[in-house]
């Protein structure tokens, strides 16, 4: 009696009908996906790493940087331009008048220079006097203790032959004391005029040059410079030798 009163209380267990059993089976497949996406190695994140840009010349690209320079590729070295006037002071001064006046334009700085100026004699325009020039000008600039310059120019006047000249400078620069600085140089000079009656033209010139900074010895406010130079030009041809010296004492106030 006992025994039929437990499979009485017993669940009597059900056949599975033909549309249950896909159902059953997937349920079976998720739950082991589930259980092996759980327990997986959760994958890294790494950044992608760009692709490097093709290179592109200078003038398409303004705003970027030359290799090696932190410039705008687009940049020029400004060039110093220097007006030329000589011998145009008022004719009320006490001065004495000048015997050449001089209007042009310099370009460049110490290592090259180019000028061009346009040159009367006498202190007037006559056409028979007025003549243009040139002068390009090449040196080893402020370094160094090796001076070397070299320049080539010439004149066309109105009237009479055109000239060319040329010179080649050498020279040591010494520095005995912080404020002082000695060159010593000797320049060879020649030129040529396009006429049958002068021909070739050359001298010989040794030069000694002096420049001294008395700014901190003198504690002044201005920038104190003192330059001296003496020569002696020997030609090449005849007896004419012409010894000249120049002194200039120039005083600069520094601008804030």
């Amino acid at each position: 009696m006992a025994a039929l009163l437990l499979l009485a209380a017993a669940p009597s267990a059900r056949a599975q009908t033909p549309a249950e059993e896909p159902a059953q089976m997937l349920d079976a497949a998720f739950g082991e996906e589930a259980e092996t996406s759980l327990f997986a190695p959760i994958p890294r994140w790494e950044a992608a790493t760009p692709e490097p840009e093709p290179d592109r010349p200078g003038y398409l690209t303004p705003g970027a940087a030359r290799r090696g320079a932190a410039a705008n590729p687009l940049a020029r070295p400004e060039i110093a331009a220097t007006p030329i006037r000589r011998g145009l002071t008022p004719a009320g001064t006490p001065l004495p008048a000048a015997t050449e006046r001089a209007v042009g334009m310099k370009l460049g700085a110490d290592q090259l220079s180019l000028s061009t100026e346009i040159v009367s004699g006498q202190g007037g325009w006559q056409r028979s006097d007025t003549r243009l020039g040139w002068n390009v000008t090449r040196g080893s600039g402020s370094e160094g203790d090796v001076v070397w310059r070299a320049a080539t120019g010439g004149s066309l006047p109105a009237a009479g032959a055109v000239e060319q000249n040329g010179e080649a400078v050498l020279g040591y620069r010494l520095r005995p004391h912080d404020i002082v600085t000695l060159t010593t140089e000797i320049a060879l000079a020649g030129s040529y005029s396009f006429a049958a009656q002068n021909g070739v033209a050359g001298s010989l010139t040794p030069r000694v040059k002096l420049a001294a900074d008395l700014t901190r010895p003198l504690a002044t406010p201005w920038r104190t410079t003192l330059d001296l130079s003496l020569g002696r030009q020997v030609p090449m041809v005849g007896r004419d030798v012409q010894t000249n010296g120049t002194a200039l004492l120039k005083l600069e106030l520094p601008t804030p």
